[in-house]
């Protein structure tokens, strides 16, 4: 469970833009009294880059500014502002500076050991890691922004307060939870306290909305409302069909974590696939799936309604992707909500058989 939140918010934040989910009920919140959460998580975060930005010397004010007008969405820097400065600082710059540091601290341990002192140093963050003190401003508080973004998203009840508590408590080695004590905790935050309460909250959701007209449940749990019915004689029958759609999905939130109208995406969302493609990030495209490939409530569901036809599918968590989740965007145990226009059915065909070449006619024997 190391470094959960910093290699899974901060790199992949840095050096591939934000992969986070919906927004969580952040707040500054109080150091009237302890709350776990945000500080093992503040704590995870400071011990992440104790190991992984040994060598930059932020401006840790700077940071813990970014960090929480980040969080508070205050920033004035926009998150394609954010991520270019850091990619640049991070993929081009970091790495030639580092070697150059490390070969000067090389030099320096081969002249101390030249005259008999094998004394090992540790070396700490240098400031030839930046170019002066402008870029230190700059990529120390846009590192605590992205960061505070990601923590804005993440779906988790974050005081600030205590999340820069822990970061300065790291850094000041007087920590209130050493770093086992921050794994334990978050591990059984991830992986016990948190699915629990999701499954809890999903199976009240769903007992709410079965109770709502028009919707109908199926044996293995699924809930479902025909919206239209489209053609009957058109429909996908076995797990081979493909079902080519148009859909929206959405937690029992209400934020969407995925869908096929650019209308219907989060502004992040948006932001991205405007980002990664410029010329028709707004072009509308179905997707095609083999009912055998998807989730079961799809396999299930995408068998009840015809060509043409438009169905609300609420997927309990283990008709969807259990457990596990599916990703950062999907929680585990979460149950989900699918509205999906079918626009055609792809029956399966199977395979003709491959042709049987007819045997070589035997040769006749040759006369001795």
């Amino acid at each position: 469970m190391k470094k959960i939140l910093l290699a899974a918010a901060l790199v992949c934040a840095v050096t591939l833009g934000s992969c986070c989910r919906k927004e969580a009920a952040v707040s500054m919140g109080s150091l009237s009294q302890f709350d776990s959460l945000s500080y093992a998580l503040g704590a995870n975060i400071g011990f992440g880059m104790g190991y992984e930005y040994r060598d930059i010397p932020f401006d840790y004010d700077r940071f813990y500014q970014g960090v929480e007008q980040g969080a508070l969405d205050k920033s004035s820097l926009s998150a394609e502002q954010t991520l270019d400065l850091l990619r640049d600082y991070f993929v081009n710059k970091r790495l030639e500076r580092r070697h150059a540091v490390m070969a000067k601290q090389m030099a320096a341990d081969s002249a101390r050991m030249a005259q008999g002192d094998s004394t090992r140093v540790e070396y700490g963050p240098d400031e030839s890691m930046f170019t002066g003190p402008e870029e230190r401003d700059s990529i120390s508080y846009a590192f605590g922004v992205d960061l505070g973004r990601n923590i804005r998203q993440s779906d988790l009840p974050v005081q600030l307060v205590w999340l820069v508590e822990a970061m300065k408590e790291v850094r000041g080695d007087s920590t209130r939870m050493n770093e086992q004590e921050v794994n334990s905790y978050l591990n059984y935050y991830f992986y016990v306290k948190r699915p629990a309460e999701n499954a809890k909250a999903s199976a009240e959701w769903l007992s709410k909305i079965e109770r709502k007209s028009g919707v109908k449940k199926t044996e293995s749990g699924l809930l479902y409302k025909i919206v239209k019915a489209g053609d009957d004689n058109v429909r996908a029958t076995d797990k081979r069909d493909q079902v080519r759609v148009l859909y929206k999905g959405s937690t029992r939130d209400g934020k969407v974590f995925d869908a096929s109208r650019y209308e219907d995406l989060t502004p992040e969302d948006q932001e991205a696939r405007k980002r990664f493609n410029p010329e028709d990030y707004e072009k509308t495209d179905t997707a095609t799936f083999q009912l055998a490939r998807v989730i079961p409530g799809w396999t299930e569901g995408m068998q009840l309604v015809g060509k043409g036809g438009k169905i609300i599918l609420w997927v309990p968590s283990e008709l969807g992707y259990g457990e596990r989740g599916g990703g950062r965007k999907i929680g585990p145990n979460e149950a989900l909500k699918f509205e999906v226009e079918l626009i055609d059915v792809i029956p399966y065909v199977d395979p003709a058989p491959a042709k049987s070449e007819p045997a070589p006619a035997a040769e006749p024997a040759k006369a001795e």
